[in-house]
This record gives C-alpha cells, sequence and structure tokens, in this order.
C-alpha cells in the first residue's frame, strides 16, 4: 500500500468527518482540535503513562468502594489499555463504515490527551491522513498498517513495559475491545454491520492479533445447530473488582466458573 492519500474525492472534509464519528458518540468521539493535545508517544512515555495508570486505579477504585492500595496495578494497567484500544477500534471501524476510510491511527500521527480523561480526546497531526478503503479486505488491510501496527501496538507494548503485564492479557484485550467494537458500530450502523463484522473477522486472522483470541463453535445441544462465539486467550483481570465477574468471553470461563450474566 503506498502512502496516506489527501482529499479523495467523495470522502467528507475532516471536521465534518469528525462531526459524524462524534455523532454516533461513546468511544467513536472524535475531533480536528489539537489543542492541549500531546503526540502518543509523549503520552506513553514513563511518567505520564504511570500517571494515567494510577488515576486509572483510583477510578476503579471509586467506582468498586475499595480502597485505591486494594486495586491490583495490573488490572488499572489492563483497563486503561482497553480504554485507549477501544477508542482506535471504534474511530477506526466508524470511519470504514461512515466514510470508506481509515484514519492513519499511527504513533507519528495520534494525538492524545496527555493525562487520563473520559472518553480520552482524539486527533491527528494532519487531519487528512489515511487512505479510502473500497471493500472489506481492503479495510482490513489498512486497519493492520495504519491502526494495528501502528498505534495499537505501540500501546500495547508501552502498557507491557511499564506496566509489567503480560502480554497474553494485553493482547487478548486488543482482540476482544476489536469484537465488542464492531458490535457496537455495526447496531449504530446497522446497514454496514455485515462489512464491519466481515472487516474484524478478518483482522483477527492477522498473526498479532489471532494470538489474542479468536471465534469458534460452539455446540450445546447435539441437535442444535452450532453457535459461534469469540473467545479470549487471555483474563483482562477485571474479575478482581467487587460485582465485576469473568466477561463471557473470558478464558477462565468454564464449568463452575461461569460468566457474569450482567456484563
Amino acid at each position: 500500500m503506498g502512502g496516506p492519500t489527501r482529499g479523495p474525492a467523495g470522502i467528507p472534509p475532516p471536521a465534518q468527518r469528525a462531526a459524524e464519528l462524534t455523532e454516533l458518540g461513546g468511544f467513536a468521539v472524535w475531533q480536528v482540535d489539537t489543542g492541549g493535545l500531546v503526540p502518543v508517544s509523549a503520552a506513553l512515555e514513563a511518567e505520564p503513562l504511570a500517571g494515567r495508570f494510577a488515576a486509572t486505579r483510583a477510578g476503579l477504585a471509586s467506582g468498586t468502594g475499595l480502597a485505591t492500595d486494594e486495586v491490583m496495578v495490573r488490572t488499572a494497567v489492563s483497563a486503561a489499555q482497553v480504554g485507549l484500544v477501544s477508542r482506535l477500534w471504534s474511530i477506526a471501524l466508524a470511519s470504514v463504515a461512515l466514510h470508506g476510510w481509515v484514519p492513519q491511527l499511527t504513533m507519528d500521527q495520534l494525538l492524545v490527551a496527555p493525562t487520563h480523561r473520559n472518553p480520552a480526546p482524539m486527533a491527528l497531526v494532519d487531519a487528512t491522513a489515511g487512505v479510502e478503503v473500497t471493500d472489506p479486505a481492503h479495510a482490513a488491510h489498512a486497519i493492520g498498517e495504519l491502526v494495528v501496527h501502528g498505534a495499537v501496538a505501540g500501546i500495547t507494548h508501552a502498557c507491557r513495559v511499564e506496566g509489567r503485564t503480560a502480554p497474553r492479557v494485553l493482547v487478548s484485550n486488543a482482540a476482544s475491545s476489536l469484537v465488542a467494537a464492531a458490535r457496537v458500530i455495526g447496531r449504530k450502523v446497522p446497514d454496514q454491520a455485515a462489512q464491519v463484522d466481515e472487516v474484524a473477522r478478518l483482522l483477527l486472522q492477522t498473526p498479532w492479533l489471532a494470538a489474542g483470541g479468536g471465534y469458534r463453535d460452539v455446540d450445546d445441544a447435539p441437535d442444535a445447530d452450532p453457535v459461534e462465539e469469540f473467545k479470549r486467550t487471555g483474563c483482562c483481570l477485571y474479575y478482581r473488582l467487587p460485582g465485576h465477574g469473568l466477561c463471557p468471553d473470558c478464558v477462565l470461563v468454564r464449568p463452575g466458573h461461569p460468566a457474569d450474566t450482567d456484563h
């Protein structure tokens, strides 16, 4: 694939794209204003990243009634990574669904807030940086280059090194967050749900994400058609928090250890 294209015919200008993404709400919120944002590489340096982990840990403690020191640091690291990576998946998939476009969410282009904020504000150095895509395979390839091997991998690596958290936890977080984002964007843009789902499934076949989990057939009844579900290879560690059991896709779910039905 060549370098990012700029202002292709048929693609709305950056401000319009940002507004339409933001209208979807949740993790798809996007902006062109870069005020107060810093390069993601700066936000992932040891000191600011430690501050992000600490703020996430305090937030988890407040939400569960625990003292801050009762929340595992690794659980906070996991939550911080999920929050950032989920934003990237949502922006990328929503951009494909709405505009046939993948923004260049790479380490040299992505700008984020220097400290923990929710939802995390994000923008690009060059708001026009990205590629137009024509079909799910093309979209998956572009997301692989500009997102997976861009800021998703960068954030995951920094959380592993600075947060001292196992790669399997973090890579499975990335894979699970992709599946969740595809489901949400599919509900928000129902006429593009099948395409978004196909893009996510193609991405899950790439080696880096495949290590984090994949779809499998589940046949609970001998005469029933198999049901397909996503299963992680690692645990996000949220079950360590009061009131939060095992996620439905958790690798730890098994007979005697059911998923939290309220999750």
